[in-house]
């Protein structure tokens, strides 16, 4: 979908500690041989559970967008892991602290898209703005911190080590700002929903499971099964990568070639490679890969502290064209183009 007069007025990153993965190794609890698949540098280590650092995130967007967007009607907030506590709105409680505690004229709620919770809430906050004359603008924030009580970080999936972090937009109509929303595409392949699930069954509560969670091992009993290979799992990941890319470059009236920038989920270095700078003939030199091998896989927040990144680091120009892609097991697949004004 093709958007007219959709700006992000400000945007908002924050990041931990950064840890080399070189300690993790040194420790043992981190091999070596993946260490050299991944290329991974290092990883963001945070303290602050996540709504905390949504909230962070959230104050650096409100103040960059410097009072150009009127006060947001909604909120809406990805993660893709547990959010402090059981049974409650962590959009809500991220909400209430940026917004001084009132009430808000639309929805606060989290959007549960998992690793594709940047863009997920971007489309959506996109779309309510186009058409809900009576929001002008929306709130959008994404944070994941995992705890190893809970979440191996080293081990957790092949070829990406998960760090943690929060990312946050502000999103209005009919105010100019730095960044101009242009198009945002979405697909969604559900038959490889099977891929993480294993094994099973289904657990009756949070945290059943002994120890702390390694999806790849439900991976390995699913290609167990035979459903699923790797082949053909990457396979269908191209194939959803490439659509939504080449929807939302067609509705932007753009092709790859035209951008400045194109931020991947961050990754590790084969999974770069084979999953999106192949597919998509990318020259790494015009992606954030780097700035992912620094600081891992941020779960929901890759694209908004990306987008973030680049929009503070100064090297954004008029007129250039930036490309986020998200993708989110299960799978739903996202692309999001935005414009320097």
């Amino acid at each position: 979908m093709r958007f007219d007069d959709i700006w992000i007025t400000g945007t908002g990153g924050v990041l931990g500690d950064l840890v080399p993965v070189a300690e993790a190794v040194g420790e043992g609890v981190y091999a070596p041989r993946d260490a050299a698949e991944s290329g991974m540098v290092s990883v963001s280590h945070c303290d602050l559970a996540p709504p905390e650092l949504a909230v962070r995130a959230g104050r650096a967007a409100l103040r960059a967008s410097g009072g150009t967007a009127a006060r947001p009607a909604l909120h809406l907030h990805g993660a893709s892991w547990f959010q402090g506590l059981d049974m409650w709105s962590a959009a809500c409680r991220v909400s209430g602290e940026l917004l001084g505690g009132a009430p808000l004229e639309g929805l606060s709620v989290q959007v549960s898209a998992l690793s594709n919770g940047s863009l997920a809430c971007l489309e959506l906050a996109a779309g309510v703005l186009a058409g809900r004359p009576d929001v002008p603008a929306a709130l959008v924030t994404a944070a994941d911190r995992f705890h190893p009580s809970g979440l191996d970080r080293w081990n957790f999936d092949s070829g990406v080590v998960m760090g943690d972090g929060a990312g946050a937009a502000v999103l209005a109509r009919g105010t100019g700002g730095r960044l101009k929303l242009l198009s945002c595409a979405s697909h969604s392949d559900p038959a490889l929903a099977d891929v993480q699930f294993g094994a099973g069954p289904l657990e009756e509560r949070p945290g059943a499971a002994p120890g702390p969670l390694v999806l790849r091992e439900r991976v390995r009993q699913t290609f167990g099964l035979g459903a699923h290979t790797p082949a053909s799992v990457l396979y269908r990941h191209i194939e959803g990568v490439t659509r939504v890319v080449e929807t939302a470059l067609k509705d932007a009236g753009s092709t790859v070639d035209d951008l400045r920038w194109v931020v991947t989920p961050f990754v590790g270095r084969a999974l770069f490679q084979a999953g999106y700078a192949d597919p998509l003939g990318l020259d790494p030199r015009r992606t954030l890969y780097e700035f992912g091998l620094r600081v891992g896989h941020l779960g929901a927040a890759d694209q908004l502290v990306g987008l973030d990144h680049l929009a503070r680091g100064g090297g954004l120009r008029p007129g250039d064209r930036i490309c986020l892609i998200g993708v989110g097991i299960g799978f739903t697949f996202s692309a999001v183009v935005v414009e320097a004004a």
